[in-house]
């Protein structure tokens, strides 16, 4: 039977690795010199202008992935970067440059004339947003719900059932 020794063996420390730790020599004193510590940033613009341009690059994004494309195929095809890209869809662009968008939709097959409606680039009146496709007999309740002629007591029949349904 032999003996096994199992304390632990100290390992040598190696004299040319230093700390990784801050130095901190000096402290830093907060300051809007050098940058903008603590101010909230808005996510996306109020514009509705700007906010149906992201709508539709997130759409001709989907439309792209869905023939088949990559990020960096509709990079490529589009010369225009990523970033620009993802800044609008996020509506975060205010005013896109002109060319960058023509070539974002040339690169993509999309007809330009719809980016420059949406942006207000060719004077036309703005589009609004499509309305949301609505079952038929949805619309005949919210008809119902809407018309002066229905009693109210059948009005209230008719929320409590909807409200019964939406629970489940």
């Amino acid at each position: 039977m032999s003996l096994v020794d199992i304390r632990p063996v100290p390992l040598p420390a190696h004299p040319g690795l230093t700390s990784r730790m801050r130095q901190s020599s000096r402290v830093r004193q907060p300051s809007t010199e050098s940058g903008t510590y603590g101010e909230i940033v808005p996510p996306t613009s109020n514009d509705p202008r700007v906010r149906l341009f992201g709508g539709f690059i997130k759409r001709a994004l989907d439309e792209a992935r869905g023939r088949g494309l990559s990020i960096e195929d509709i990079e490529r095809l589009t010369s225009v970067g990523r970033a620009t890209f993802y800044r609008w869809s996020r509506s975060e662009s205010p005013n896109p440059q002109r060319e960058k968008v023509l070539a974002f939709c040339e690169g993509l097959g999309i007809p330009a004339h719809t980016a420059s409606q949406i942006l207000g680039w060719d004077g036309s009146r703005q589009p609004t947003e499509p309305e949301p496709i609505v079952e038929p007999d949805i619309r005949a309740i919210m008809r119902k719900l809407n018309d002066p002629n229905v009693t109210a007591a059948e009005k209230t029949v008719i929320r409590a059932t909807l409200r019964h349904l939406a629970k489940e």
